[in-house]
């Protein structure tokens, strides 16, 4: 029993984070069966999830399905919320230094590595905008040494992390699984007024790595979360999970030292991290243990934890309070495999956490339109910005009370 609830919670989670290209001139009608391959020939293990199955997992469950919503094309702001269209599943989010813009991470297909990309949202305009990255790696690197620029065709962005180093340059982190599993190193800066990216290196896990989201650190080091090894056959992670097997970790990456695994932090498929303002706690989603856990960084022990379905992204805003995306839907039945276009309306909670007593306050609780199945919450001043690994845009809602 629990082998097949955690295949069907695997399928789910998968379907869940895809939106698949809009071919038919009839979005509206049912999805039918696309056998989606990865794009990454070395690993083939627990890619390939076929989205028949997908569809076959959410008809069996009984439960209702999001669809495409044909009245939301047009995006609208509704219910205190306001939306920018135009993406591709702005998986995660972060803040520009003078707070004009937010760096989007558009992601592509999860587990199947089809390509992505980085975009801007112009918080004065509200719109999407184009980031010019140059890929040369001219410049200082960042990175692990020989690290080399990655298949740029194949850019795969999921999580990003923005930090100012120590010599006052802004490091853009960006996990990507294009071709390789790697953290890419990005200068932001701008030229002529334009923010824009350019490639100062990268650095590749050991072993066989699936990684998924970054938080970067004051010394020039990076932490980065491992769901599970990626050449693993699918049924083999199922099984694992079914065990109650703590596959996932969290990996330190340090300039002189390389990769370590950080201990204690093995779990069940650590999702979203981040530090504290000082970089002495480390704050873990862990997605299928339905919770969040700190860690002090000098000891390495788990000094508490709580409870949240689902979470996703962390982000820390500058007071230093957590705002957590919770994913509300049910993970066995409900995908957002046959939403074509628009967003999917699964239902997602955002949290505010205090970082020293991690008593927890729920700030938002959503199950309508215009925007479902938030996977970040960026607090930018007065308002909350979320963005989705399946659908076309980005939301923000006003804040109540944004000082306290």
């Amino acid at each position: 029993m629990f082998r097949s609830l955690f295949m069907l919670l695997a399928i789910a989670l998968a379907s869940g984070c895809t939106q698949e290209a809009a071919e038919s001139p009839n979005p509206a009608r049912e999805a039918e069966p696309v056998t989606l391959e990865s794009t990454d020939p070395e690993h083939t293990g627990s890619s390939g999830i076929i989205s028949a199955e997908r569809e076959a997992v959410a008809t069996d469950s009984g439960l209702p399905q999001p669809k495409t919503e044909m009245g939301l094309l047009d995006c609208q702001p509704m219910n205190d919320t306001s939306v920018y269209c135009g993406y591709q599943n702005p998986e995660d989010l972060v803040v520009v230094p003078d707070g004009s813009a937010l760096v989007v991470s558009e992601m592509g297909e999860f587990m199947l590595d089809t390509p992505g990309g980085l975009s801007m949202l112009d918080l004065t305009a509200g719109e999407r905008g184009e980031i010019a990255i140059d890929w040369s790696g001219a410049g200082a690197a960042w990175g692990a040494e020989g690290c080399s620029t990655p298949d740029v065709a194949a850019f795969s962005p999921h999580g990003i992390d923005l930090m100012t180093r120590p010599d006052g340059l802004h490091q853009l982190l960006v996990v990507n699984h294009g071709k390789r599993e790697s953290v890419e190193f990005f200068e932001l800066l701008q030229e002529e007024g334009n923010w824009v990216l350019a490639w100062r290196g990268c650095a590749v896990p050991p072993g066989d790595p699936f990684i998924n989201d970054v938080a970067g650190l004051a010394d020039g080091g990076f932490f980065v979360t491992h769901m599970w090894n990626k050449s693993t056959p699918f049924e083999k992670v199922v099984e694992q999970f079914t065990n109650g097997e703590n596959i996932g970790w969290v990996w330190e990456w340090q300039p002189e030292s390389g990769f370590t695994k950080l201990l204690g932090s093995d779990e069940l498929m650590p999702n979203g991290i981040a530090v504290s303002l000082d970089n002495s706690k480390i704050f873990v989603n862990i997605y299928l243990g339905n919770k969040t856990i700190r860690m002090d960084r000098e000891s390495g022990e788990v000094e508490g934890s709580f409870e949240v379905q689902q979470p996703d992204n962390i982000t820390v805003d500058e007071e230093g309070s957590l705002w957590i995306a919770s994913h509300k839907h049910d993970p066995l039945g409900q995908t957002c495999a046959a939403v074509t276009e628009g967003p999917c309306l699964l239902p997602y909670e955002v949290l505010k956490v205090d970082p020293g007593t991690l008593d927890t306050e729920v700030v938002i609780a959503e199950n309508r339109p215009p925007m479902g199945y938030a996977t970040v919450a960026l607090r930018v001043g007065g308002r909350l910005y979320m963005g989705s690994a399946h659908g076309d845009r980005v939301a923000s809602r006003a804040i109540v009370n944004p000082t306290n």
